[in-house]
């Protein structure tokens, strides 16, 4: 890698010199995918495939109408709402991670650049408004080392916003626009601020709107809950997203499940998981995956995958990708030689029966709660009929020895976020464009008290995302293989 600090060598002449000419030379080209770079992928008027500018637009102005509707809303005729995007986070003292955008921010704008701020002003009267972008400014020598930047100029009419500034004007603005105006301030509670965004921006922020002399901030509010509400139900263009990270998580497991075989290590089928997803246009993996041979699928957040796969047991490969910020989420389970042994099929069919018994439930007006009561009790039924647990067994002690066989809900919201709109609660009914996952699992420990000494150690989940519709759910990630017979067929 390059010692950064050499550009201090060059960097006041090459500025003079080299300044203008680059300036034109990436004058469409602004670091991320556009119709300019990738016609194939995203149409003229679109800032991320399918989502187009006024979907943006309509976001940030749905947002205001919320926020019209409550007290301090209605109490205050000024309000100001800051949403930053997220700084780069470094490994070691220069060697940086991968950058990954608020997705609060990218929601509302359509941004991947770091270090931005997102700022709407409603100088009278909610919910009209000014939406400002802050952006790092243009700089020949920082765009030759890391890439061009999208620039103020290029943000008001790529991003279709109102006004953008230099991010460096921030700060000054917030102390002469807005500190002694009497403005309600619409930001992160102290405790939701997210730790990708930087410490810098926030104290700006604090120390522009409120630490100054004479200061007349009336208020400081969360938004996050609001934020969450509108993210919660997506619109057909995201749907769209969505079910394109589903289809390449389809793709990748069924150019994973034959390769495996016993004696390879979980990393090599994580490894094969990932190029699949990669190669197919995905930006990322959603999150690290779980890849977990026989009875560490009993842990349920096993991320080492480090060791070899013996015969005759199961692997149980919790993963999904990420297509421009959206992401999928499926998990599936299949022998490690390609035969179920009779328990395994046994057990196996079971949590997939529970797991379409829960799709078939999933409708506008239920909750996520109520389909995981359903799970609950289809499993009680599934492990009695299996000898798993006493046919006895009822009330509490039925349900407790249910929670540890299985002690995770049956899902979770999807959308930017692998658990999306985390503030949103599991007792809200669904409606539709809600997207959520269904995933029963049966987690059966080494140690646990069985009749049937084959079923111990023995780890299934099935996992699909399914979008709410008007009379009941779709899957997203339809044509994953699923039954005994599709995973064997797959594994000849």
């Amino acid at each position: 890698r390059v010692d950064m600090r050499v550009v201090k060598l060059f960097r006041s002449t090459a500025l003079r010199s080299f300044g203008h000419q680059l300036r034109h030379y990436v004058s469409r080209d602004i670091g991320q995918h556009t119709h300019y770079s990738h016609p194939d992928l995203i149409a003229e008027n679109e800032i991320l495939p399918g989502i187009t500018k006024t979907e943006f637009a309509d976001r940030r102005q749905r947002l205001m109408e919320e926020l019209s509707k409550t007290h301090y809303g209605m109490l205050n005729p000024k309000h100001l709402v800051i949403i930053p995007a997220a700084t780069l986070r470094y490994m070691t003292h220069d060697i940086f991670h991968r950058f990954h955008q608020n997705n609060d921010f990218l929601y509302f704008t359509g941004l991947q650049e770091p270090d931005s701020v997102l700022v709407m002003d409603c100088a009278n009267n909610l919910p009209q408004h000014k939406s400002i972008l802050y952006v790092t400014p243009r700089n020949p020598i920082k765009e030759q080392w890391e890439g061009p930047l999208i620039g103020p100029d290029d943000a008001v009419s790529f991003l279709s916003v109102d006004e953008a500034y230099d991010m460096n004007l921030l700060a000054k603005h917030l102390e002469e626009r807005y500190s002694k105006e009497g403005y309600s301030v619409w930001y992160y509670g102290e405790r939701e601020i997210p730790s990708i965004i930087s410490d810098a921006v926030t104290n700006t922020i604090s120390k522009g709107l409120l630490q100054l002399p004479g200061a007349k901030v009336t208020s400081m509010h969360s938004l996050l809950h609001h934020i969450q509400n509108l993210r919660v139900v997506k619109s057909s263009s995201e749907i769209e997203l969505l079910k394109k990270a589903g289809k390449i998580a389809v793709n990748a497991y069924k150019q994973t499940i034959p390769i495996t075989r016993p004696g390879m290590y979980e990393y090599e089928i994580e490894s094969q998981f990932e190029h699949s997803c990669r190669i197919q246009g995905a930006q990322r993996l959603s999150f690290v995956p779980v890849v977990a041979g026989g009875h560490r699928g009993c842990h349920l957040h096993y991320t080492t995958n480090q060791l070899k796969l013996s015969d005759g047991n199961l692997i149980l490969v919790d993963a999904g990708c990420e297509y421009f910020g959206y992401v999928s989420d499926v998990t599936r389970t299949w022998p490690v030689n390609g035969t179920f042994t009779l328990p395994q099929r046994e057990l196996y069919e079971a949590v997939l029966r529970v797991k379409n018994t829960c799709i078939e439930c999933c409708k506008p007006g239920v909750t996520l709660n109520y389909l995981h009561s359903i799970s609950k009790e289809a499993f009680a039924v599934e492990l009695k009929a299996l000898g798993i647990i006493p046919m006895d067994l009822d009330g509490s002690v039925l349900a407790n020895v249910i929670n540890g066989l299985y002690p995770h809900d049956i899902g979770h919201y999807l959308g930017l976020d692998v658990h999306d709109c985390p503030l949103l609660s599991h007792n809200a009914s669904l409606v539709p464009g809600m997207v959520l996952t269904i995933e029963p699992g049966v987690y059966i420990q080494k140690s646990f008290g069985v009749k049937r000494k084959e079923f111990q150690g023995i780890a299934i989940r099935i996992e699909d995302n399914v979008v709410v519709t008007t009379s009941g759910c779709e899957v997203l990630n339809s044509g994953c293989p699923e039954t005994v017979e599709e995973i064997s067929k797959l594994m000849l």
